[in-house]
């Protein structure tokens, strides 16, 4: 779900490579200046919906580019990556954080029925309080992407009805798996996360990283696992790829 193909050497050539492949791809946007320039080269790509995003480590910077968020939000169904980030490094930015996000989610909650990828280092419980704030999860899917926040806040946002994308190294800490243990197989999704994860950079490194994971949560979720993200998968996406 979750990947940056932005990244990559070519845009083109990756998605390209991922048509032959038949991988699907949900490309994040970390700045929507960086959106219009995706969503130029990447028209003509079936397989590839690019996302609409707002980095939170990049707000300090480029909050002057959120009057492009609020102009593209009404026509996409696709919102990433966006959210907040308290570690030390971006701390100072708390506040214009906290009211960017709420802005955005709060364009979603008035233009619905989005899939929206959300970022929440340190920050669950405010990323949770602001989605709670705005009722977001009753008319749009949001996704938090590589959650590693508390357990608490894990039940929180599964009753908020959350879905989890999960990344390979998720499934190699004991945290990532404790949290993926509690989460309802019909709530988890993958992600690559790429170029960040594996130092991902070629189609063939997605789909051994993909199926990695697939095999992983096989272990942890048992054998169905596959087929539910599966089913999840093409039921928030078939509409649209």
């Amino acid at each position: 779900m979750h990947c940056h193909v932005d990244l990559m050497k070519s845009m083109e050539e990756f998605s390209k490579a991922a048509l032959e492949k038949r991988i699907n791809l949900l490309t994040m946007t970390t700045t929507p200046k960086a959106y219009e320039v995706e969503k130029k080269k990447l028209t003509g790509f079936t397989n590839v919906q690019v996302a609409l995003g707002l980095h939170p480590q990049l707000v300090f910077d480029r909050i002057h580019e959120l009057a492009l968020v609020e102009k593209y939000i009404h026509s996409t169904r696709f919102v990433g990556e966006i959210g907040l980030d308290f570690n030390k490094q971006f701390y100072h930015s708390k506040e214009r954080q906290i009211d960017v996000f709420s802005q955005i989610i709060g364009w979603c909650q008035r233009s619905p029925m989005k899939i929206i990828s959300i970022h929440s280092v340190r920050s669950d419980k405010s990323v949770l309080d602001i989605l709670e704030k705005y009722d977001c999860t009753k008319h749009n899917n949001c996704i938090l992407h590589w959650y590693s926040g508390t357990l608490k806040q894990l039940d929180r946002a599964i009753e908020l009805g959350c879905f989890f994308s999960v990344n390979e190294y998720m499934l190699n800490s004991p945290n990532g798996r404790s949290i993926i243990q509690k989460v309802p197989v019909d709530r988890l999704l993958l992600e690559s996360d790429a170029p960040f994860i594996s130092d991902i950079k070629t189609v063939e490194k997605l789909k051994r990283s993909l199926t990695h994971c697939l095999n992983e949560l096989n272990l942890i979720k048992g054998n169905e696992v596959s087929r539910l993200i599966f089913e999840t998968s093409r039921r928030l996406l078939e509409i649209y790829l």
